[in-house]
C-alpha cells in the first residue's frame, strides 16, 4: 500500500475515534510505543469526550508537520488509563506530557492526575490542556506546577484571571446581576505564578468536521440566502443565569420584527448546517463560555457571525475582530435592532465580513497554525516562581 492511502486511512481513524468500529484501531496505532531514536517524545493524556478530543485532534492530523517543525513523535493514552496504571512500557520515556481532565470531574480525579504529573522525572516538560469553554482557569489551582497551561481562550488582561467573581465566571457575574439571580462570590485561589505559563490553544475550529469544512478550497458564496438571522438557541428552558441569558437573547431576536428567522431546537446537524448556508446572519450569544461550536459553524457556512462583544479575550486564531471577521453587539442585546438592521441593509459589508472570517480560519489551518500554537510546549520553560495566592 502506498504512503498516501495509509495517511488517508490514519486521518480517517483519528477523525472518527468516537465510532466503536475504529476506536480500537485508533488506540492501537496512536498508543503504540515511541520509535527508537525519537528525539522529542510527546505523550498526550486525553479525555474521551467530543469537546476535549477536538483540542487533541490537530496533534494527529498535523503529526507529520509537528515532526518536521519540532522534531517530535506523538502518542496518545487515555487519562483514565494513565491515572489507573501510569504510562506503560514504551511510552514512559516521554520527554513532554500534555494532560487533560474535564471541568466537572470529581476533585480527587484532578488531584490524581496532578500527582501523576508531579511524579514524572524533573526534566519532563509538563502541560495541562484545559478544553472547557468557560474563561476562568480554576483548574490552575490543582495544576500549579505544570510548565504550560493551555486554554482555548484567555482574558486580554491576564491579571483578570486572579479576580474573584460573582458566581463561578465572568458570565455568571454579568448575567447573574443583570437578571437578579442570587449567587455566591467565588475565588478560585489561582496562584499568580501561573500567569507567565498561560498559553492559547486553538479554538473549536480544530474539531475534525470543522477542520474539513474550513479546508475547502473556496470560501462559501453569499448566493441566495433566504434566512435573515439564524437563532436556534438551546438552554431557554434552563433555570438560573444561563436560562435567563438565553431567554433574553431569544426575546431580543423576536422583537426584531418581520424577518425570516430560524429558531427553535431539535433539528439534525445536517439540517443545522444547511440552514446556516442559507443564513445572512448567525446570532451566537454566549454559552457557559464565550466561544462555541456555533461560531465556527457560522464562519464555515459563510454566515456573518453576530456575538456579544469579545474584545475582552484572546483566541487562536483571532476570529473576533469587530466589523472585520464578526460583528459585536452589547452583552445585554440592547443594540440588536440597530446592528441587525445595518447588516441586513448592507450586502457588500456582509460579504466582506463573512469572507474575511472564513479566510482567517482557513489560512490558519492550511498553514499548519495549530502546530505553531501548540509548539509553545517545545519552547524554553518559563521560570517558575512561588505563587502568592495558592491554597
Amino acid at each position: 500500500m502506498s504512503a498516501d492511502p495509509v495517511k488517508a486511512l490514519l486521518r480517517q481513524v483519528s477523525a472518527h475515534r468516537g465510532r466503536r468500529v475504529v476506536r480500537e484501531l485508533h488506540d492501537r496505532f496512536f498508543g503504540r510505543p515511541f520509535g527508537p531514536g525519537a528525539g522529542r517524545r510527546l505523550l498526550i493524556l486525553f479525555e474521551q469526550s467530543r469537546i476535549a478530543y477536538a483540542s487533541v485532534y490537530p496533534f494527529l492530523s498535523y503529526s507529520r508537520l509537528f515532526r518536521e517543525r519540532h522534531g517530535v513523535e506523538i502518542r496518545l493514552l487515555s487519562t483514565d488509563q494513565a491515572i489507573a496504571s501510569g504510562p506503560p512500557a514504551g511510552l514512559s520515556d516521554c520527554t513532554h506530557v500534555l494532560a487533560q481532565s474535564w471541568l466537572t470531574d470529581p476533585p480527587e480525579r484532578h488531584a490524581s492526575l496532578a500527582q501523576l504529573l508531579a511524579g514524572l522525572p524533573a526534566e519532563t516538560v509538563t502541560a495541562y490542556l484545559d478544553s472547557s469553554a468557560n474563561i476562568d482557569i480554576r483548574l490552575a489551582a490543582t495544576f500549579p506546577d505544570v510548565d504550560f497551561y493551555f486554554k482555548k481562550s484567555l482574558l486580554a488582561d491576564p491579571a483578570e484571571h486572579l479576580r474573584a467573581t460573582y458566581g463561578h465566571t465572568n458570565l455568571t457575574e454579568y448575567y447573574g446581576r443583570l437578571h437578579d439571580c442570587p449567587q455566591e462570590p467565588t475565588d478560585w485561589y489561582i496562584p499568580d505564578a501561573i500567569l507567565p505559563r498561560l498559553r492559547l490553544a486553538p479554538n473549536f475550529l480544530t474539531a475534525p468536521y470543522l477542520e474539513a469544512l474550513l479546508l475547502d478550497t473556496q470560501p462559501p458564496g453569499q448566493g441566495k440566502r433566504d434566512i435573515d438571522i439564524h437563532a436556534r438557541l438551546g438552554g431557554v428552558q434552563k433555570k438560573g443565569w444561563y436560562g435567563e441569558m438565553r431567554r433574553h437573547g431569544m426575546a431580543a431576536v423576536e422583537r426584531l420584527g418581520p424577518l425570516a428567522v430560524a429558531s427553535g431546537t431539535g433539528i439534525s446537524s445536517r439540517a443545522f448546517m444547511s440552514e446556516l448556508r442559507r443564513s445572512k446572519i448567525c446570532f451566537s450569544p454566549f454559552g457557559y463560555g464565550e466561544i462555541a461550536w456555533r461560531d465556527i459553524e457560522a464562519i464555515a457556512a459563510g454566515a456573518v457571525l453576530l456575538k456579544p462583544d469579545m474584545s475582552h479575550l484572546r483566541t487562536a486564531p483571532d476570529l473576533f475582530r469587530d466589523d472585520e471577521s464578526y460583528v459585536a453587539c452589547r452583552w445585554d442585546f440592547s443594540d440588536l435592532p440597530e446592528v441587525v438592521g445595518a447588516l441586513l441593509d448592507d450586502a457588500p459589508r456582509r460579504d466582506r465580513i463573512a469572507r474575511r472570517a472564513w479566510q482567517i480560519a482557513h489560512d490558519y489551518l492550511a498553514s499548519g497554525g495549530p502546530v505553531d500554537t501548540y509548539g509553545e510546549i517545545f519552547s524554553p520553560r518559563p521560570a517558575k516562581e512561588q505563587g502568592s495566592r495558592s491554597g
